[in-house]
């Protein structure tokens, strides 16, 4: 019963842990083209 629950929490953390990459790697996209803009006009 135990080893059920854990490889479920497990799956939970894992799926979790993908969809907040998924945002982390957007959020940094956004952040270097805001960057990149920035740099242009300031250029």
């Amino acid at each position: 019963m135990a080893s059920i629950k854990k490889r479920k929490v497990k799956k939970a953390i894992a799926r979790r842990s993908k969809i907040i990459e998924g945002a982390e790697k957007e959020r940094v996209k956004k952040a270097w083209r805001n960057i990149f803009l920035q740099a242009g006009i300031l250029k």
